[in-house]
């Protein structure tokens, strides 16, 4: 790991527990979504740090599972390991299944949420009718269901383990 890795792993791991403290008070679904989202995002740029600059963008989560899904032959196996599957067309079978609700999750920040749901600012901006506080997102209900409790595993796993896949 490079030491821009460390550091957006560091930040990541960072928002990544507060999501989880933040959980187990019962807070509304807003801030857990905004600090699992901002988790996914710097776990991704930690991740694409490995060769250059990742986007300034709050998207890349999905590719970074994308990538995973990717993994070269000689990496597969200890790839899927790590995520605890026995085989990697397993692994790269979860993952398929879980983008839908990954590409949600990076979709509630206001950059790329447009006028819609967001985590942080009550919409639309011209006329606001919606407070997120108060908001049921179809993607926390998503990530309530058993792959998006697969898929909150799988972050507190690659939080944990980034040095292992860095």
């Amino acid at each position: 790991m490079n030491e821009f890795q460390r550091l957006w792993w560091q930040q990541a791991r960072s928002d990544h527990e507060v999501f989880l403290l933040l959980r187990r008070e019962g807070i509304s679904a807003c801030h857990l979504l905004h600090y699992l989202q901002m988790a996914t995002e710097k776990l991704a740029k930690a991740y694409f740090w490995r060769t250059n600059a990742p986007p300034k963008s709050h998207a890349g989560f999905v590719k970074f599972l994308r990538s995973l899904g990717g993994t070269p032959t000689a990496h597969r196996s200890s790839m899927a390991k790590r995520f605890a599957f026995n085989r990697f067309e397993d692994f790269q079978r979860w993952i398929f299944a879980v983008l839908p609700i990954a590409y949600d999750l990076e979709r509630i920040t206001p950059a790329l949420a447009s006028d819609g749901p967001n985590s942080e600012y009550p919409w639309p901006h011209a006329k606001p009718a919606n407070a997120p506080v108060s908001y049921e997102f179809d993607v926390w209900n998503s990530l309530a269901k058993h792959q998006g409790r697969e898929l909150m595993r799988f972050v507190h796993r690659a939080v944990e383990r980034f040095s292992e896949f860095a």
